[in-house]
């Protein structure tokens, strides 16, 4: 694969509000899709490619730099502190003095699949810089990209009324006069620097190609968007290896990655997709089903169910639980018998709240999102689109009905927090 002169930037200085409580621990692009970092993902791919890659980090970046400083690919990274949040258009700025010559930008905390990466750097070898769209079904929370001839007229930002459109993805290609139209950027009326603003004026200017992306993306805004990102890679990705044990009487259907250090007791029904990291233990009896996650050092005990989940390292559900198309964020414990309800009585799609309101998942089955370090009581019940915040502790025989605010207690049926 050849290397282009051409700089990937990527944008990760933001905090990630909506992911709350999983980013109360890292920064939102340091969220792990199989046990890496969903900006490694990209980071990965695109050294491939590059002959440079440029992080815009934030206030947090100490843990990204870190991340990083091991890799063998460290040395054609540069980081760049963005210091103050002033919004896209700010970000990529603060990227001009790392960046040589024409430049790729995306969003650290969405996911494409790595053969983006390559299709990318390709078309910005013919010179013509491009933004890439992505058709969606509804284009109403996102930028709506107007075109003509395949070239950029416009973006709309929040369309309504909801209908299907092809959306600005976060990612576009520029050559080094951009930087010009990003310092002559005024604040928005949210009082941001948008890059969709110079994004137009440049398009007005020049030519501005749109790429219509056809595979997998995913702007892993919500937790919802996380789970559907992470099924993605274990049915896409993940490879079918097994370098645990496997005793015997231990059913396993579809692809599955047992990881070094774990074991598969028996009476475990496993139905892959399924990632099990390093230093697990499940069962004796547990059945793991598609879309589960154990990122490392897990217990999935007996009689333990689980479906379309992420548990984090260190996590475990030990006996008799059933946890649904939810997160449990780093070193969390069930106690025997919790259960997580991931279906309302009429069906309808589950709703979260998060940053004070209602919002819909879109998904008729969705659980919670229990933060790091939170423990569960024996026989406690969380309902669906919950969220548990980190530190917290929930008594034996709760009935978790809404969120619980970090380092709380829910001790109460309506899940009120003492």
């Amino acid at each position: 694969m050849s290397i282009t002169m051409v700089a990937f930037v990527f944008l990760s200085a933001g905090k990630g509000t909506r992911l709350w409580p999983i980013t109360e621990t890292a920064p939102k692009t340091m969220v792990r899709v199989m046990g890496k970092p969903i900006i490694e993902w990209g980071v990965e791919a695109a050294v491939q490619v590059a002959e440079k890659v440029v992080l815009v980090v934030g206030a947090d970046g100490g843990v990204i730099r870190d991340h990083f400083a091991g890799k063998p690919y460290a040395e054609k990274l540069e980081f760049v502190a963005q210091a103050e949040q002033k919004g896209t258009g700010h970000a990529c700025l603060t990227a001009r003095n790392a960046v040589n010559g024409p430049f790729i930008v995306l969003n650290g905390d969405t996911f494409y699949n790595p053969s983006f990466y390559a299709l990318a750097a390709a078309e910005a070898l013919k010179g013509t810089p491009f933004i890439v769209g992505k058709m969606v079904e509804d284009a109403s929370p996102s930028g709506l990209l107007q075109g003509e001839g395949g070239l950029l007229k416009g973006i709309i930002e929040k369309p309504q009324p909801p209908g299907p459109g092809v959306i600005f993805t976060g990612c576009y290609f520029a050559q080094p006069d951009f930087f010009s139209y990003l310092e002559r950027l005024s604040p928005s009326p949210r009082g941001e620097l948008e890059v969709t603003d110079a994004l137009c004026a440049y398009a007005r200017d020049r030519q501005v190609r749109i790429l219509e992306h056809t595979g997998y993306w995913n702007d892993v805004g919500y937790y919802w968007n996380y789970l559907d990102t992470s099924l993605y890679c274990l049915e896409n990705i993940m490879p079918d290896a097994r370098t645990g044990q496997v005793d015997d009487f231990v059913t396993i259907e579809g692809k599955v990655f047992i990881g070094k250090g774990s074991r598969i007791l028996a009476g475990t029904f496993i139905e892959g997709p399924v990632f099990i990291g390093d230093n697990c233990v499940v069962g004796p009896g547990a059945f793991l089903r598609k879309g589960t996650v154990l990122e490392g050092g897990n217990h999935a005990g007996n009689s333990t169910e689980i479906k379309n989940s992420v548990i984090g390292r260190g996590s475990n559900v030990p006996h008799l639980s059933y946890v649904g198309d939810s997160i449990l964020c780093e070193n969390v414990n069930l106690g025997a018998g919790t259960t997580v309800a991931n279906l309302k009585f009429d069906e309808t799609p589950v709703e979260a709240e998060i940053k004070g309101r209602r919002v819909s998942s879109f998904k008729r089955k969705l659980g919670c999102v229990i933060g790091a370090n939170s423990r569960v009581g024996v026989n406690a019940t969380i309902n669906c689109g919950v969220l548990i915040g980190s530190n917290c502790r929930i008594y034996p025989n709760a009935c978790v009905m809404r969120n619980v605010e970090s380092g709380a207690s829910a001790k109460d049926t309506g899940g009120g927090s003492d």
